[in-house]
């Protein structure tokens, strides 16, 4: 019990230390570093530690190691994440296990045969970007964001324009691309916005490798909504239920707002 103790407490320690790096690039290599410098074991007991402290309402961690998992560099390579995988598997940490998979999402794209808007339809797609990044008028911005196409909506999130309903209504569109919804993640102004992760997890055109580095940041009641959804991916609902069992078997309780 000790034991536990003191690696749930290097835990905490890790996340206040990356809690004062600016959030991004930096704390993700930070988060990266801290991973690999504690070899595989020590990194799945880490990861698990983690989702533990999410259920218990600290969510910096896992949402800074979920984020070096997405976007592997040279302070993480594939060799490591392989034997992380290994450790996962033979330390019985299935909740890590699934952080480190990556099946295609639960439904594929199709160009919908409807697609074109009559407002904007026409426009090339540099004169859509232009738009996008700087043109005042909402109903034209949610048009383009209706659109989908992933590169218009990156130049979207630039605009100061953008509110977090039209953001969530991009993620929550379908069909929508994988690609569309990887790139609202991708965006520091919005991936930290409760709202806006709970629609990207919900959407079954998500990839599941990024959904299941969303779902610590969630809270109870919305990782039942997401287990019981028959639209998403197996794998996005059984980790969903593996949560949900593990802040009920006592790895603690979230606030009682359930976020």
């Amino acid at each position: 019990m000790k034991e536990a103790a003191l690696v749930l407490s290097r835990a905490r320690a890790l996340a206040r230390r990356l809690s004062a790096l600016e959030e991004g690039p930096i704390r993700t290599r930070a988060a990266a570093r801290a991973l690999a410098g504690e070899g595989a074991a020590g990194a799945a007991r880490l990861l698990a530690d983690a989702v533990a402290l999410a259920g218990e309402g600290e969510r910096a961690l896992a949402a800074a190691l979920g984020e070096a998992l997405l976007t592997p560099g040279p302070e993480l390579v594939y060799e490591q994440l392989a034997a992380l995988y290994a450790a996962a598997v033979a330390g019985g940490h299935e909740t890590v296990r699934s952080l480190l998979v990556a099946p295609p999402p639960r439904r594929s794209y199709r160009e919908p045969r409807d697609r074109a808007d009559p407002g904007v339809g026409h426009l090339t797609l540099g004169h859509k970007k232009a738009l996008a990044r700087g043109d005042r008028d909402p109903d034209l911005l949610a048009r383009l964001a209706a659109e989908g196409e992933p590169v218009v909506v990156r130049e979207l999130l630039k605009n100061p324009r953008l509110t977090e309903e039209l953001v969530v209504r991009i993620a929550a569109r379908r069909p929508c691309r994988p690609e569309t919804l990887r790139c609202l993640h991708d965006d520091r102004r919005w991936r930290t916005r409760q709202a806006v992760v709970r629609a990207i997890a919900l959407n079954p055109f998500a990839e599941p490798e990024l959904v299941a580095k969303l779902l610590p940041r969630l809270g109870t009641r919305e990782l039942d909504a997401i287990a019981a959804d028959g639209s998403l991916h197996a794998l996005v609902r059984a980790l969903a239920s593996r949560l949900v069992a593990g802040r009920a078997g006592g790895t603690g309780a979230p606030p009682a707002d359930g976020r």
